[in-house]
């Protein structure tokens, strides 16, 4: 049965067709969009819950927001930053990245990034197939490995991990495929394995994942040494029977963050942030991913990687998150 779209998603559609980026079309109505990932993904149920909930909002009256695609987490500071969308959700070591003009941002200038919240944490996994013999990264050699696209955090996170192991992508053969194109070739045989970091549990992963798979573990030692070179990127498991019949597997985790350009409208981001922690939003999020259940107000300013936009800062001082500056004499 084909779904039909909805009457707000038509509206939305035709606004973005006919205003320009970032304008205020009509008088009271502006559009508001957000950088999200591959639809198999968890950041796009995600932003779609937070789109649908900053729209329905009584918080942030006159906003449309609306949930794009994207490469992922370098792709949207590119377009965050670039004024093709207002709003993005990315990795929170990929956002320090682009703050300082590191990693794949390496010879620019420092990216404007401002933060309005931290989300929830993502896990790198990798899944490979059990009849090709891979038991650690380094097994990797000559074989075919989906590292995810270009512009995406997990291939920057993945390029972290064989630097560790001593391998590069000349030690095998590297496919960059956004997960939704990854699954089928690898119970094809296609692909020898596929790598994702993302909120657990990722459907595309839980599809596929039979007893003829296996979850590669990253060593915990490893885990520390990379810990200590990128301080945002930790240790951490898949919990046990996170996918049907699967022990605890160590990995790494960093956290999602919601981020938006440091030049955006103070009172704009004021009211963004009110409208996402507003109780409609909240149950949207719990509705949209096992993972929205992680996204609480208690934790939105942990972990934070760049600075919070001052918008935000305002709101989370008001919740008592943060303490208030005081005056200067």
């Amino acid at each position: 049965m084909v779904t039909q779209p909805s009457k707000l998603f038509l509206i939305i559609l035709t606004l973005t067709l006919v205003f320009p980026a970032g304008d205020t079309f009509a008088e009271d109505f502006r559009l508001l969009r957000i950088g999200t990932g591959g639809l198999h993904g968890v950041y796009y149920p995600i932003g779609n819950a937070l789109a649908e909930g900053i729209t329905s909002s009584n918080i942030a009256t006159g906003l449309i927001a609306v949930a794009q695609t994207s490469g992922g987490s370098v792709a949207n500071v590119q377009a965050l930053t670039s004024g093709d969308i207002e709003a993005g959700l990315v990795q929170a070591d990929v956002a320090l990245w682009a703050l300082r003009g590191e990693g794949p941002f390496t010879g620019e200038e420092g990216r404007p990034v401002r933060a309005l919240a931290s989300l929830y944490p993502e896990q790198l996994q990798i899944l490979v197939r059990r009849d090709a013999q891979i038991h650690r990264v380094t097994d990797f050699r000559g074989k075919t490995i989906s590292l995810d696209v270009a512009g995406s955090g997990t291939l920057a996170v993945m390029r972290i991990i064989l630097a560790a192991h001593g391998l590069s992508e000349n030690d095998f053969n590297p496919v960059y495929l956004k997960p939704e194109f990854t699954t089928e070739r690898l119970a094809d045989g296609k692909l020898h394995g596929i790598s994702l970091v993302a909120g657990i549990p990722v459907k595309a992963i839980a599809e596929i994942a039979g007893q003829e798979f296996s979850f590669l573990p990253i060593d915990p030692d490893i885990a520390s040494i990379i810990t200590h070179e990128h301080p945002y990127l930790v240790p951490s498991v898949i919990p046990a029977e996170t996918y049907s019949g699967r022990p605890e597997i160590p990995t790494m985790e960093v956290n999602a963050l919601l981020l938006v350009h440091e030049g955006l409208d103070e009172d704009l981001v004021y009211a963004m942030t009110a409208a996402i922690w507003d109780e409609q939003t909240q149950a949207l999020l719990r509705s949209a991913h096992s993972q929205g259940r992680s996204v609480t107000l208690e934790s939105a300013v942990h972990g934070l990687s760049v600075p919070l936009h001052s918008g935000a800062i305002r709101f989370y001082q008001e919740q008592k998150l943060l303490p208030k500056e005081e005056p200067t004499s």
